[in-house]
């Protein structure tokens, strides 16, 4: 990269550069002139196109126009939208609005857009939606402003923009340095697996793609995905400038400095802020200008109309995402109060199981113990055991049991008997309630957490998947349902044995 190129890009700060698309339309044939702008908008080959002149829509075909961009025929406006909340992009539904919201805005032909944006990262899929529905605006400019800290997927957002400016005491990077990078009650490692996740690699070549249309450092812009790039400034021979991994620099190029020396390896969990600090990519704003990740530096949002070239434009707010923002952080807590309603109900199963099984166990054993007299001769005591197959693998301990005996006078027999049996002081019938009923509520609320994640994608913990939710719900509902047609088989009872299996493979929420 050559120095004046550099130079250049920081000079830009505050010269009027045009960015308006299709504000002046002259006919290729009749040569009719009419000042307007282009919507989004194209239904049967034509697009939807507003004429100043007329005050009116009128669908055209771009291709039978000259099209000289100018501000004619424009509103007066800068849109002024706000991507500064982690929700935007963390919600499926969230980024969703906000690319809409963005495509809505072009349609009304302001000057330009500007995206406020701030924040510590977010989800890949979230990161696409807005990206790119910045990259179709075409229609009209889209400017970046980062005010406080772009990182991860929040800066390759800005990286699809035209221009990014950002304020001097801003950031931008992979990980955030600051303690408002990492927001929320996890540890820094369930945050980075949040926010700055590895899942994101799978978007490495929309990154590149990105850089290389804007004409930024394409190794830069991977850095912003990729905690674990090293990344060199080097001279080449002829004196111009580039970027290089650390492994990669050759015999001819001079060292000009280490940009980022790149994370070994992610430690999960376990991972501190000693270990990302200092080594993934971080820049202050004026090493971002510098190294042309930016466009130049901006106090606030109000002076970005007049870099733009449209001074006198009027800022105006674009709302409606708070509201979608503000629902999404409900649904999220009621998924949130869910998952722990389903893992109390699971330790509950499990007692319950545990306790259905080992009186099952004892009462299918059919344990008695006969003590038989004969006179003076004294007591001879003797033990039988008649074993069922049983389907629990679990042990008789932890349950109370009461004896019970029975005095009989058999004619068939010169002596007197007494069998004592023991049985389970709970009786089996009240287990067997409770854990159906268990069962019952367990399935009733995976189902409603799953009708949640399915409608609000983006609100369930890292860690925890819509699939694993379904696979466990499945599995009670299979356990229910061999509870259902469980049939007690005990030793009096002389009919053939229905073993239930039961499966405690379902994790933790």
């Amino acid at each position: 990269m050559k120095t004046e190129a550099k130079v250049i890009r920081v000079a830009i700060l505050f010269i009027c550069v045009s960015f308006s698309v299709a504000d002046t339309f002259k006919h290729k044939e009749s040569g009719e002139v009419f000042s307007g702008f282009a919507t989004q908008k194209v239904t049967g080959g034509k697009t939807l196109v507003y004429n100043a002149d007329e005050s009116k829509m009128a669908p055209v075909v771009l291709s039978d126009y000259d099209i000289t961009s100018d501000s004619k025929g424009r509103r007066n406006t800068v849109s002024l939208l706000l991507l500064n909340q982690p929700e935007v992009f963390l919600s499926d539904v969230v980024s969703k609005k906000a690319a809409a919201a963005i495509t809505d805005t072009s349609n009304k032909g302001p000057q330009a857009i500007i995206l406020q944006i701030d924040g510590p990262g977010g989800r890949g899929d979230a990161m696409k939606t807005i990206a790119d529905a910045v990259s179709q605006t075409t229609n009209c400019p889209v400017i970046a402003y980062i005010s406080e800290g772009a990182y991860s997927a929040a800066a390759v957002v800005a990286l699809a923009c035209d221009k990014i400016y950002i304020n001097s005491t801003a950031g931008i990077g992979a990980v955030s340095s600051g303690a408002g990078g990492i927001v929320g009650d996890q540890s820094y490692g369930e945050s980075l697996s949040i926010y700055s996740s590895d899942t994101l690699l799978s978007y490495t070549p929309l990154v590149t793609a990105l850089a290389r249309e804007h004409s930024r450092p394409e190794l830069l812009a991977k850095a912003l995905i990729d905690k674990r790039v090293s990344i060199i400034e080097v001279a080449n021979i002829d004196g111009s400038r580039a970027f290089v991994g650390k492994d990669d620099r050759q015999a001819t190029q001079t060292l000009i400095r280490t940009v980022c020396e790149g994370m070994s390896a992610d430690k999960s969990d376990t991972v501190s802020p000693a270990d990302i600090i200092g080594k993934v990519l971080n820049l202050t704003a004026q090493d971002a200008v510098e190294l042309s990740l930016a466009d130049g530096i901006a106090k606030s949002v109000r002076e970005i109309p007049a870099a733009i070239g449209v001074a006198e434009a009027k800022i105006t707010l674009v709302s409606g995402i708070e509201k979608v923002i503000k629902k999404y952080n409900t649904i999220r807590r009621n998924i949130a109060d869910g998952l722990f309603r389903i893992e109390q109900y699971e330790a509950d199963i499990e007692i319950l199981s545990n306790q259905f099984s080992t009186i099952d166990n004892q009462l299918r054993t059919g344990t008695q113990t006969r003590e038989l007299s004969r006179g003076e001769a004294g007591y001879r005591s003797s033990r039988s055991r008649q074993t069922f197959g049983s389907d629990y693998d679990q042990d008789a301990d932890g349950i109370a049991r009461s004896g019970r005996s029975r005095n009989t006078d058999r004619d068939s027999l010169p002596h007197a008997q007494t069998i004592t049996t023991e049985e389970p002081r709970v009786r089996i019938e009240m287990v067997y309630d409770q854990l159906i009923t268990a069962l019952r509520d367990v399935v009733s609320e995976y189902r409603r957490t799953l009708n949640l994640v399915k409608r609000w994608p983006g609100g369930l913990p890292p860690k925890v998947s819509r699939a694993m939710l379904q696979k466990d719900m499945d599995s009670a509902s299979v356990e229910l349902d061999r509870l259902y047609r469980y049939q007690p088989v005990y030793p009096d009872q002389g009919q053939p044995q229905n073993p239930r299996e039961r499966s405690n493979n379902r994790r933790r929420y």
